[in-house]
């Protein structure tokens, strides 16, 4: 039941910008079981920063995060199937260790333990995320562009879910294909937005947070929210 929200804006912005969506749509969509962003840095890598806590009761993360400027944001705000994997090794978005991209995810992938024994020397935690997570990374290491490596995950993985991607090029990409929390792409104060639904099978996150969305879309399977930045690839 985690919800995810993928921002982008031509010119950099301040996190402040971007922090009261992500509080009502953790509020709305009753997440608060862990919360983390990843945002395209000037240096070209993603930065990332996740606590296994909510982002309301995480006054430290977001003062950290109010000097942080970027025109790339992608936000998770968890709230798992298993509480058991309330711990920071499942807090997402995962960051590949040389900065190259961040994945998250929302719903369950049912063939997830197919590859745990497989992936196991890379998995730090327990749930179903994180596979998806290596997946994506060996399909990007294959060739796929990010849309295909999306597509990828959910083809070997299956079941109902959402994913969220940002690489050190700038590209924010989604793939929808959860029919209980449905994402939109949208216009929203001048930024290109892709939200998750709140879990809510009908057009409730725009009467109660983004009220003056504009070119409203439905996300079906993968679709780029902004692509690469200045000619930057990852």
């Amino acid at each position: 039941m985690c919800e995810m929200l993928a921002v982008a804006w031509e010119e950099p912005v301040p996190f402040d910008w971007v922090l009261p969506w992500a509080s009502e749509l953790e509020r709305l969509g009753v997440a608060g079981f862990g919360w983390g962003m990843a945002w395209l840095h000037d240096d070209g890598t993603v930065q990332g920063y996740r606590r296994p806590t909510s982002l309301r009761d995480d006054a430290e993360g977001r003062a950290r995060l109010g000097g942080v400027t970027s025109n790339r944001f992608l936000v998770h705000l968890r709230r798992p199937s298993r509480l058991s994997t309330v711990q920071m090794a499942d807090t997402q978005p995962f960051l590949a260790e040389d900065g190259r991209f961040a994945f998250c995810h929302n719903g369950m992938l049912e063939r997830h333990e197919n590859h745990r024994e497989r992936l196991g020397p890379s998995l730090s935690g327990k749930a179903d995320s994180e596979i998806g997570f290596r997946v994506a990374e060996e399909a990007l290491a294959a060739g796929a562009s990010p849309a295909d490596a999306l597509t990828e995950v959910y083809e070997r993985l299956g079941g109902r879910a959402n994913f969220g991607y940002l690489d050190a090029g700038g590209t924010l990409a989604v793939y929808a294909a959860n029919a209980t929390n449905h994402m939109w792409s949208f216009e929203f104060d001048g930024a290109r937005v892709a939200s998750t639904a709140l879990h809510s099978d009908d057009r409730s996150v725009f009467g109660m947070l983004f009220d003056r969305a504009e070119d409203v879309e439905p996300v079906e399977g993968a679709a780029v929210v902004a692509a690469s930045v200045g000619g930057r690839r990852s």
